[in-house]
């Protein structure tokens, strides 16, 4: 495939892929049944406003989370917001850095100040005693993050709330059919949030729904969704338009039905992975807590740049280079983005391990865009780059560090690659 230094397409070869594989990639498999029902809504003459298929969205999602109640939205990031304000939040959130940006912008929309813990160095979700270093007077709540479908230490955060009288409460927006200890993740703390925006394994093109089963804090984030409306007419605080279109309800449905196809498909993408990256030294799959169900949805990587002989950055590049756009989820952390890199108050103690994985994780397309074909040239790419590590390091140092990109890559121009649509 690769046979000398100069194929790679970094280095101005032929890309493997003209065709770009791309992480979260939107799972569309059965088109024409979703055109027909997708004509359905538009004859309905029913496009929004808590129509027919966002409760039924909403009475599928509750059921299959255990919940009983789900409150669909327009994105996971304005549900995070309703939570918040519909808990009456004030002061400071703790939260982990390695996140989407959302998660604390989200916090900041509001009027609260996003407080940033370190993570666990094997789940990378949010840290029981980095989160306990960080509470203050002001402190009001803690937002953990189920990360790559992987759970938080649930019992830890929740005796560490209960002990300080604070509101918890998860962004699950990776963590849609996970369970831990065999209990749905959709069932801790007061409320938590998933996202079915289009890089989801399941999505709604854009969409996000509230779970809790708290039945008051259910009715009063529906009322905030919808301009704070509590009767036709009257009302009764200060809302936003957060609501699901039924299009989207419609997407989500078809997606929900396929759930059990696209998490096999996850699953088999995974052994392949694993099987084909198996002896490369200085790669390491991350594995799903011992304790966990996970959906499988993304394939994420650790490069020891010591024993694989490039940085994250560079494998990165070459990936790219040749059509395989890999990401790196997320780098920097939320603490080194404006506006929160300005002040000390985001961030009151250190993170060593937000810096370390900021620095060395990465992410490999998967889905069902992906057979084993693709996943194993991927693969393959990677022991190349490791067995040809030292001559490719050379090259790089000769050319200055200037590497030929993809022609589709729309990333050229963005040294450090974010989660993005």
């Amino acid at each position: 495939m690769k046979s000398a230094v100069r194929h790679f397409a970094a280095f101005g070869g032929r890309p493997i892929f003209e065709r770009p594989l791309h992480v979260g990639a939107p799972n569309v498999i059965d088109t024409e049944s979703l055109v027909t029902e997708l004509r359905s809504v538009l004859m309905s003459g029913t496009l929004t406003n808590n129509g027919p298929r966002v409760r039924e969205f909403e009475t599928v999602v509750a059921a299959m989370t255990n919940s009983r109640n789900c409150v669909a939205t327009c994105n996971a990031t304005v549900a995070l917001q309703i939570v918040a304000r519909a808990m009456d939040l004030t002061g400071e959130v703790i939260l982990p850095s390695f996140t989407f940006i959302a998660t604390a912008h989200a916090m900041q929309w509001v009027g609260l100040t996003p407080v940033f813990a370190d993570v666990d160095p094997v789940s990378h979700t949010l840290c029981p005693v980095s989160a306990a270093q960080c509470i203050s007077a002001r402190t009001s709540a803690l937002l953990p993050v189920h990360l790559w479908g992987n759970s938080c230490d649930v019992e830890s955060l929740s005796e560490l709330a209960e002990r300080h009288n604070l509101k918890l409460f998860f962004d699950a927006s990776h963590a849609f059919n996970c369970r831990r200890n065999q209990r749905p993740i959709g069932t801790f703390g007061q409320a938590e949030v998933f996202s079915f925006h289009a890089t989801k394994f399941v999505h709604a093109v854009e969409g996000g729904a509230i779970v809790t089963n708290n039945d008051e804090l259910a009715e009063r984030c529906r009322m905030l969704r919808s301009f704070g409306f509590s009767c036709m007419s009257e009302v009764s605080d200060v809302g936003t338009n957060a609501k699901m279109n039924e299009l989207c309800a419609a997407v989500g449905l078809k997606s929900l039905d396929l759930i059990d196809l696209l998490q096999s498909i996850n699953r088999r993408n995974q052994q392949s992975y694993r099987r084909h990256l198996s002896g490369v030294s200085g790669v390491r799959l991350i594995d799903r807590n011992a304790n966990d169900f996970t959906n499988g949805q993304y394939v994420v990587l650790m490069i020891d740049e010591h024993a694989f002989g490039l940085s994250r950055d560079q494998v990165i590049r070459f990936l790219r280079a040749e059509g395989i756009f890999a990401r790196a989820y997320f780098s920097p952390g939320c603490h080194r983005a404006e506006p929160y890199c300005r002040s000390a108050l985001h961030t009151p103690v250190p993170l060593p391990i937000t810096e370390q994985l900021a620095a060395n994780i990465m992410q490999l397309p998967t889905g069902s865009a992906l057979g084993n074909e693709q996943i194993q040239a991927v693969c393959h790419l990677l022991q190349r780059l490791h067995r040809q590590r030292r001559e490719v390091s050379r090259e790089i140092e000769r050319r200055g560090g200037q590497l030929a990109s993809h022609p589709h890559d729309p990333l050229i121009s963005a040294p450090l690659l974010r989660e993005a649509a």
